[in-house]
């Protein structure tokens, strides 16, 4: 992978999510003017794990099976090699045909977990799919590991739904904490979300103090020249985000994952796969 900081790292794997991961990318790396560059890490869940051939096997029979599982496995990895080429050749195509004209590529062995926690000094954002490759939207592949990488990676990161949908207005989940001002200097200062009106949306109770708080980051963005509109709703975190979203029509959801906040353990904590899986819309989570 190049050495430039400023590569957008698209993960796919070719599940449903891997077309909208590709467009979510194109759209991110030409706000950002960035270099794109498409990951497919191979890791076979099918290897066996070793296995008991004692039994009343022969010493022959079980040599002439474990070399029988060997050249499988071989044969199993070099397909998984061919399938992850063909994968990428479609997605640089894709991403040729809509405009960007010199996408990279990169091909790895590994679990991509630990594949992304190794290059992501060299990204400056990372996008992937909430559905993993087995069509399991809460358990296979990309979408096990979603909590892991959101919870490990200090890059800006990007979770797409299904579909392509370029983002026409974004919502910022704010809890007033110093630390969730970051995410409102944040979309300030990124050319990703520049001219698109903004949601603040602050989930608490209904008091000045709150008002108060909400106003600080409603300013701020003002200053910045978004048109803005805020609001705070009581209930449950991800419910209360979810129904907002749903009522304004809204196209991105931008949430920060810092601090000891509820926002943070929207995006970490236990709910963050329903939360991701209900949502239409894709998740900027910041840290």
């Amino acid at each position: 992978m190049s050495d430039n900081k400023d590569q957008v790292l698209a993960c796919i794997d070719g599940s449903r999510s891997t077309e909208a991961v590709c467009d979510y990318s194109i759209w991110a790396a030409q706000a950002l003017e960035a270099p794109l560059t498409f990951l497919h890490a191979i890791s076979n869940p099918h290897a066996p794990s070793k296995t008991d051939l004692s039994g009343n096997m022969t010493l022959g029979g079980r040599e002439k099976l474990l070399k029988e599982m060997v050249e499988l496995e071989e044969k199993r990895g070099k397909l998984e090699r061919e399938r992850g080429r063909a994968l990428l050749a479609d997605v640089l195509s894709r991403a040729r045909d809509h405009g960007f004209d010199a996408p990279a590529e990169l091909l790895r062995n590994g679990d991509i977990t630990e594949v992304i926690l190794e290059i992501q000094e060299a990204m400056q954002m990372l996008v992937l799919g909430k559905q993993g490759r087995d069509g399991d939207m809460e358990a296979m592949h990309v979408g096990s590991h979603l909590s892991s990488i959101l919870s490990m990676i200090h890059r800006p990161t990007l979770v797409t739904p299904l579909e392509f949908k370029r983002p026409e207005s974004f919502l910022i989940a704010y809890d007033g904490s110093p630390s969730a001002y970051k995410l409102v200097e944040m979309a300030c200062n990124t050319p990703l979300l520049q001219g698109l009106p903004v949601h603040i949306l602050m989930i608490g109770e209904e008091k000045q103090a709150n008002w108060d708080k909400i106003q600080i980051a409603n300013t701020r963005l003002q200053k910045a020249g978004f048109d803005t509109q805020v609001a705070i709703r009581q209930g449950k975190v991800d419910e209360a985000v979810s129904t907002y979203l749903e009522e304004k029509h809204i196209d991105l959801l931008a949430m920060g994952a810092y601090g000891h906040s509820p926002i943070r353990y929207l995006v970490l904590g236990s709910t963050t796969t329903k939360m991701i899986m209900k949502a239409n819309v894709p998740l900027l989570v910041v840290r």
